[in-house]
């Protein structure tokens, strides 16, 4: 099920940011899964079947924001044989 919702932005912030409105639901999706994930709500698998990435894709995301996650893998290593685990 997907639930539809309004976000209201200033009407320049598009243009200031370069986005499209699709892009900024894609970005806008993935910077919140990705926050999600680090409040440890929502597992890796889940995160990253949400968004049809790859985990090493999503791991480097998360990465590159510096982000830490509550009781997560340490690495992309780490996080990719979890992954391979949890869907055998």
């Amino acid at each position: 099920m997907v639930e539809e919702i309004t976000i209201k932005l200033p009407a320049d912030l598009l243009e200031l940011t370069g986005l499209s409105s699709e892009n900024l639901e894609e970005k806008g999706l993935l910077i919140w899964i990705l926050e999600i994930y680090a409040e440890g709500k929502i597992t890796l698998s889940k995160a990253v079947n949400l968004l049809n990435m790859k985990v090493d894709e999503f791991l480097s995301e998360f990465h590159k924001r510096h982000l830490r996650h509550i009781g997560g893998p340490e690495s992309i290593k780490k996080a990719q044989v979890d992954y391979d685990v949890a869907n055998v």
